[in-house]
């Protein structure tokens, strides 16, 4: 499940990066950027529970409203958009990845009672 640890780090640093970026302190945008990070974590950590365990296909859709933001918002895009752009592309990458990716196929576990799938 390092996918979903990634993805979490990642909603960290969207938190993190209007403070980092220095951009103006507008309330606004800083909040959403807080839900933003929220939302992505909340879908990462669903993950790990059984039942909602594609949670974090959700991500997507929040990956490419990121994008279309970062990129229609200001033109031409401000460092803090750039950003949203970057974020929203690698959490698509990351997004794609299954929950148990770096596990052996099931065929080739010994124990195949404790597999999910």
């Amino acid at each position: 499940m390092w996918g979903r640890v990634i993805e979490i780090m990642t909603a960290v640093w969207l938190a993190a990066s209007p403070f980092v970026f220095q951009s103006p302190v507008d309330p606004v945008m800083l909040w959403i950027d807080f839900g933003i990070a929220l939302l992505i974590s909340t879908f990462a950590g669903l993950s790990y529970w059984p039942p909602t365990r594609h949670a974090h296909l959700l991500t997507l859709a929040v990956a490419t409203g990121l994008i279309v933001w970062g990129r229609l918002a200001v033109l031409p895009p401000p460092p803090i958009h750039q950003n949203h752009i970057v974020v929203g592309l690698f959490l698509l990458m990351i997004a794609l990845i299954p929950n148990y990716a770096s596990r052996p196929p099931r065929a080739w576990r010994h124990d195949t009672a404790d597999s999910v799938s």
